[in-house]
């Protein structure tokens, strides 16, 4: 069946350590992320698109924005107490498992997928509402680029 897509990029400045790498990944660093969603539909809404871009931008970013300047932890990490006294607002821990690129495409995955599947409305700075209808269209993947030639991708 054909279907249309549409793809919202985001930018966060976000790092990880990876405690089970075992070279120098498993020491704090960063990269430059770019998370691309894709979304598909097999119709248009009433505006004659699959969903407003804006839309898409408001109910993801305040997720996404967590992320920015921020360190990806394993819970099990023996440096996640030391972090979080030192930056408690700037820690993202992932239960059990390596904040990899290929985990975190698919944590951010399967936000996105709730997001769409419950509805979001919310206004932007000016007032105006924007509404994402539950269920009206689906998350195709997600990417997140690492670095510019190195990306994971997580969808169905």
């Amino acid at each position: 069946m054909n279907s249309y897509r549409i793809c919202r990029t985001f930018t966060v400045e976000s790092g990880h350590m990876l405690s089970k790498h075992p070279a120098s990944c498993r020491f704090p660093h960063g990269h430059t992320r770019k998370i691309e969603v894709v979304i598909r539909s097999e119709k248009l809404n009433q505006n004659e698109m699959v969903l407003d871009f804006k839309a898409l931008k408001l109910a993801l970013e305040e997720h996404f924005d967590q992320y920015d300047h921020a360190m990806a932890i394993n819970s099990n990490d023996a440096f996640l107490e030391v972090l979080q006294a030192q930056f408690p607002n700037g820690v993202v821990i992932y239960e059990n498992e390596d904040p990899t690129t290929e985990v975190m495409a698919r944590k951010l995955f399967e936000f996105v997928e709730l997001t769409l599947k419950t509805g979001w409305q919310g206004h932007d700075k000016n007032g105006t509402l924007y509404i994402i209808p539950a269920g009206q269209v689906n998350i195709e993947r997600l990417r997140v680029w690492e670095t510019p030639s190195s990306w994971a991708e997580f969808g169905q």
